[in-house]
């Protein structure tokens, strides 16, 4: 991908329940490293957790929106900046120490295979302080086909907010079953006895763009005929910034519309 390439083998590591998140953090004793580079990014950053936002109903849980449109949940690949750091817990203190790619999800009958290595294992998480193994995870394999994206210089939405992330929108959804999001909508914040709420509607609020500058290599120029990846008519950064792009049909199919 322009945008972000991933360079490496498969990495395996745990999928765990926070109580607030669903994270796949990469096992640390494993010789497999994982580099995500090139497009806006100035440095090597070295691939290190998977986050997972998602909400109860289809109509909310990314956190990021496309024309004010709330996907049904949102990935978000993080990995440290590796030329300057040690490893994640220097780096998302210091400038330009994190990398964040964000993959819309939608629903659909053709999900994502990489994508399935990963859902497998909701059944091992339901409660706070599960965790499960998940091996064998390409990383490119689960980017959508796109090169597309947005990017920007913002926060992490994890606790913490560290103003430390360039962030890459990718400009093209991820498709994930009803059944798996069924699944994943049964995983509670609360130990077993006492599981208290559903662990979804975990997505940080809306947040003002406050001058940051947004930036993309998509080409609205097209001609009205040409083929293009893009998720929405407008592309909208947290609160009011809307970004010019592609029109968004309800049966989750993509078309052109020239701006």
């Amino acid at each position: 991908m322009n945008g972000g390439r991933t360079t490496g083998f498969q990495v395996s590591g745990h999928l765990h329940n926070t109580g607030q998140l669903l994270v796949f953090r990469a096992d640390r004793e494993g010789k497999t490293r994982v580099n995500i580079t090139g497009g806006p990014l100035a440095y090597h950053y070295q691939f290190e957790e998977i986050y997972i936002h998602y909400g109860l109903q289809n109509g909310h849980g990314s956190e990021h929106r496309v024309n004010n449109y709330a996907f049904p949940a949102e990935i978000q690949v993080y990995g440290f900046n590796a030329e300057l750091y040690h490893n994640m817990s220097e780096a998302q203190h210091k400038s330009q120490g994190l990398v964040a790619i964000s993959l819309m999800v939608q629903l659909g009958d053709t999900p994502n295979p990489e994508l399935r290595i990963i859902t497998s294992a909701f059944n091992k998480v339901l409660y706070r302080g599960d965790k499960a193994q998940v091996r064998h995870l390409s990383l490119q394999a689960l980017l959508p086909d796109t090169n597309g994206y947005m990017t920007y210089e913002g926060s992490t939405t994890y606790p913490g907010c560290w103003e430390t992330a360039v962030w890459l929108i990718l400009n093209k959804p991820i498709y994930i079953t009803a059944q798996e999001l069924y699944v994943l909508r049964r995983v509670m914040q609360g130990p077993d006895g006492t599981p208290k709420a559903p662990l979804a509607n975990n997505a940080r609020p809306l947040q003002g763009l406050h001058h940051r500058t947004i930036r993309t290599n998509i080409d609205f120029r097209k001609r009205p005929d040409a083929k293009c990846p893009s998720m929405a008519q407008d592309m909208r950064y947290r609160d009011d910034f809307f970004f010019p792009a592609n029109t968004w049909r309800d049966d989750g199919s993509l078309s052109h519309n020239v701006v």
